[in-house]
């Protein structure tokens, strides 16, 4: 716009052929220099050498020009961003030139300033968050100015370090590099737990031109109890007791930790136990029921899951076997067979060999155990009754083992083992247990067919995992029936069995997206539900709901309403986009949106996507004033420069209010008599003004709008028309005017009622303005003004006028009467001005005689008094005028007395000085040389420049 204040004025000074050189034009003056600097000197080569030669012509505090030498100086430290920046100073010499000088204020780039939060520019700024802060929420603002910002300077934050401790190398915040709003990125966790309880955020604020400012944000971690029990596992998950346990006796001790400080952990089990007994604060599990497995109900293998929980209700399980083992119990038989005499049994002579006699009953208390020798006794007796003849021998049976049993699979689980995917390589999937009763016989294990993601411990019966499980790969099977083979030694006889494995998906695919980032340019102007970007994201999980997506528009206070998430769908509304707008400036007319993208799985994932639209500016609206036609008035004894209003007019496009104001129409045929300031609206005086020429002038003014659109101007500028209207206003400082100034005029003495009329008037007053007073020579009052409406009056003789007073008269009369036109009536007296006209009357006698020739001649001298009123007067105090009054009027009687004494018998002056005894000495007599000549009633005008320079000499009866 000041490239334009500028122009303008130049080419309206052009045509007065500018002679006055500027030694430096434009001059660039920098915001901080000192007062009192050189910056220009004005040169005219007619006023060269001469003092009080240069001056501005428009008034001015900042700057001073010397009369002498026109050197120009400034007076005052110079802020860019309070004070205008563009001076424009018209040079004057007193003579037709002028020049314009032209002084730009330069912006000097200012540090920011961090001082807004004195404890953070202290580096005692500090704060607490918990350890679970959400995300992308603001924690602190980091608030700076810079005085630069007038200039279009932006402030860019930063974190220039962060430090944690205890533990050291985290990095979770960031800052908003156009807001200065601190927050979470989720880049590193914010763990209590794990040693980062303090942070010390060093923030800088940097302009563009590379200065900053810097403070230092504490940012102290509150614990929250927000972690699982932590259970510290058994060696293969499994314990191995006897089953000689007594009840009561600790069978194990569970233990879990919970990383959150001053947590306390309560054990319990996730399902009902008879066999087992648990303490729920120490964790001791106990035996309620004897282990022996000589009791077929009783099982080698318990399966327990045991449940931690914390004082946040956080729980985490635990699973593991409790293997009982085997004791080996002695052998024993019937006990009348083994204790005591024994049995005798008797048997008849003749018994047939190989008849069953006595059948020995021996067991092992041992499940799965078999007897492998028998010892018997025999004693040989003569059957003669007294004979003493006997024989006693032991006879051993050795019972040798024969592989003729099958193995048996013990532990084989009936239901299906359902896995989670990406189980490590090695983990243990179940034991399987199988028995051969043949004695040394040992059981071995195979899988029937190849299995490449399993595999089987020949000897131990364990099923492990040897080759990620990944649900999403689609040549991993989802489900397993695996047929397990039992063998003995050189596989004699074998046994087959299966378990189904079924594979579980695990949500450990976060969503992805196409693209991270979306950047988008917009036009402010976008029709509501316009689509901005549809996304396109999926989740490898295969099941659902770990591969159902949603998206969650992470709101920000400003962009909450502007923007709708529908779906995957980015609309514009329910607000329109609006470029227009302060704050939306400060953050560079941009949009920074994040959308949450989560699939609904245990534990939820998430991708956070970024979407950046910029918004280019539309000029849409045109430049709004309070009306469009205004009224201004002006003295016409203004001063050039003076000020004769301001249009004002809005646009509420950006940049706010940038508009230039152009006059393009007026006063056709007329020199410029104004000016407006391009950037100001504000209407100047350009050269002075006459009201008396020209009272109203009409001038067309543009409102063009700058800069408010991403094309370039004028392609898209709007503009409106203001018509101005000036009224100019009027200053006594014209005087009344009569034409002619004198009038002569010839009645006869028998007329009655006006006879002549004055022809006065006044420029810069109305006639209705204009009072009339007849000053000096209408004796005993005879003549009067006469006035109809406001036309100038005619002199008449008065109603009352004797008409026997001229009737007997012999010779013509003549009356000279000073009339006094006054302007302004019932104005300010101090400003009135007044002039005189002068009317001489000739009153001729009705019946008119050769008069007697005289032979003295009066020469009669016309004046003409002219008074005029200074509107600027002195005003003394009141008895001065009174003292001076007195004194006057003291001192002119005295000359007058004096005079009489001198002069009372001289001829000449007997009409000065009259005898009051020789009346008639006071009345001469006037001849009308011709009166045939002369007309009944006749007026004519006096020659201005023969009657002025005759001597006065009043006229009989014109004195009062």
């Amino acid at each position: 716009m000041d490239i334009f204040k500028v122009f303008f004025i130049s080419t309206v000074f052009s045509s007065s052929g500018a002679e006055i050189q500027l030694l430096i034009n434009p001059v660039n003056l920098p915001e901080n220099l000192l007062p009192g600097t050189q910056l220009s000197r004005a040169y005219d080569k007619d006023v060269a050498g001469k003092p009080d030669a240069y001056r501005f012509l428009n008034k001015t505090k900042d700057f001073v020009i010397d009369a002498s030498s026109g050197v120009i100086t400034s007076t005052k430290i110079f802020n860019y961003e309070t004070d205008p920046v563009r001076f424009l100073l018209i040079v004057d010499t007193g003579g037709s030139s002028r020049s314009v000088l032209t002084i730009n204020i330069v912006d000097v780039p200012e540090l920011p300033d961090c001082t807004a939060d004195p404890q953070f520019s202290s580096g005692t700024a500090t704060l607490e968050i918990a350890e679970d802060y959400p995300l992308f929420q603001s924690i602190y603002r980091l608030t700076a100015t810079d005085e630069d910002f007038a200039n279009g300077d932006r402030l860019t934050y930063t974190i220039v370090s962060q430090l944690s401790g205890p533990r050291r190398g985290a990095n979770p915040f960031g800052v908003d590099p156009v807001s200065g709003v601190v927050s979470l990125r989720g880049e590193d966790s914010l763990d209590f737990d794990a040693g980062y309880h303090t942070f010390q955020l060093a923030l800088r604020a940097t302009d563009t031109k590379g200065l900053f400012c810097q403070g230092t944000l504490i940012i102290k971690i509150k614990d929250i109890n927000d972690e699982k029990p932590q259970f510290e596992p058994f060696p293969l998950d499994s314990i191995n007791v006897t089953e000689k346990k007594r009840v009561g006796e600790i069978i194990a001790k569970v233990k879990a930790t919970d990383p959150d400080e001053d947590s306390s952990i309560t054990y319990s089990f996730k399902r009902q136990q008879e066999m087992f007994a648990l303490d729920p604060f120490t964790g001791i599990i106990t035996l309620l029921q004897p282990l022996s497995l000589d009791n077929p109900n009783n099982s080698k293998i318990y399966s327990l899951e045991i449940e931690a929980k914390d004082d946040g209700n956080n729980t985490s399980t635990y699973m593991f076997t409790v293997s009982v083992e085997n004791v080996n119990d002695p052998i024993f038989c019937d006990t009348s067979f083994s204790t005591g005499a024994g049995i005798s049994v008797s048997v008849p002579e003749n018994v047939p060999a190989s008849t069953f006699i006595y059948m020995i009953l021996s067991r092992d208390p041992d499940l799965g155990q078999e007897l492998e020798q028998f010892q018997f006794v025999i004693a040989v007796k003569n059957r003669e009754p007294f004979s003493l003849e006997s024989c006693i021998g032991t006879i051993t049976i050795n019972i040798q083992n024969v592989n003729d049993e099958i193995p048996v699979l013990t532990h084989i689980p009936d239901a299906p083992i359902n896995i989670y995917e990406n189980l490590p390589v090695g983990t243990k999937l179940i034991k399987l247990t199988a028995a051969d009763r043949d004695i040394g016989d040992s059981v071995y294990y195979e899988f029937i067919g190849t299995r490449k993601e399993f595999s089987i411990n020949q000897d131990s019966g364990e099923v492990t995992v040897v080759y990620p499980l990944d649900y999403e790969d689609v040549t991993v099977p989802k489900s397993w029936v695996l047929y397990i083979r039992v063998y003995d030694n050189e596989r004699v006889h074998s046994t087959t069995g299966s378990f189904t494995v079924i594979l579980q998906d695990v949500n450990d695919n976060s969503p992805q997206c196409s693209q991270d980032i979306y950047t988008f340019e917009l036009p402010e102007n976008i029709p509501l539900e316009s689509l901005v970007v549809s996304l396109t994201c999926t989740d490898q999980d295969g099941t659902f709901p770990n591969n159902n997506i949603t998206y969650q528009l992470i709101a920000n206070p400003f962009s909450n309403e502007t923007f709708t998430l529908t779906n995957n769908e980015l609309k514009v509304g329910p607000k329109p986009l609006d470029y227009d707008n302060p704050i939306f400036a400060g953050m560079h007319f941009k949009y920074t949106l994040f959308v949450r993208v989560s699939d609904e799985g245990s534990p939820v994932l998430s991708t956070i996507i970024t979407i950046i639209v910029r918004v280019s500016r539309v000029n849409e609206v045109d430049p709004i004033g309070a009306t469009s036609a205004f009224t201004f008035s002006i003295f016409e004894n203004s001063p050039v420069d003076a000020l004769v209003g301001k249009i004002t007019f809005t646009d509420s496009d950006w940049p706010l209010n940038n508009i230039k104001y152009t006059i393009i129409g007026g006063n056709v045929g007329m020199s410029p008599k104004f000016y407006i300031e391009p950037d100001t609206g504000m209407i100047k005086l350009l050269s002075s003004l006459d009201r008396e020429a020209e009272s109203l002038y009409k001038i067309v003014v543009r409102i063009t709008d700058l800069d408010n659109d991403a094309l370039p101007d004028p392609l898209r500028q709007r503009s409106v028309m203001a018509q101005v209207t000036i009224h100019v206003l009027n200053i006594n400082d014209e005087p009344p005017v009569c034409n002619p100034p004198h009038i002569e005029a010839w009645i006869f003495s028998n007329i009655n009622g006006p006879f002549v009329q004055l022809n006065c008037s006044d420029r810069d007053s109305l006639p209705e303005h204009l009072s009339y007073s007849i000053l000096r020579g209408n004796t005993n009052n005879q003549f009067t003004l006469w006035r109809r409406g406001v036309d100038p009056p005619s002199v008449a003789i008065r109603q009352d006028f004797q008409y026997d007073v001229f009737q007997g008269i012999q010779d013509p009369m003549t009356f000279q009467l000073l009339i006094e036109v006054t302007d302004e009536l019932g104005g300010n007296k101090a400003t009135q001005l007044s002039a005189t006209s002068t009317v001489i009357i000739h009153v001729l006698p009705w019946i008119i005689t050769q008069p007697t020739p005289s032979k003295k001649t009066t020469t009669t001298t016309i004046t003409t008094s002219v008074l005029k009123k200074i509107s600027y007067y002195w005003s003394p105090d009141n008895w001065l005028p009174a003292v001076l009054t007195i004194t006057g009027v003291l001192f002119v009687m005295c000359l007058y007395a004096v005079a009489w004494c001198l002069f009372k018998d001289a001829p000449a002056c007997s009409r000065l000085f009259p005898q009051c005894h020789k009346p008639y000495h006071c009345q001469p007599s006037h001849i009308v040389k011709n009166p045939a000549k002369v007309p009944r009633m006749h007026e004519t005008s006096l020659n201005d420049d023969t009657k002025l320079n005759e001597t006065l000499t009043w006229l009989p009866g014109s004195h009062q």
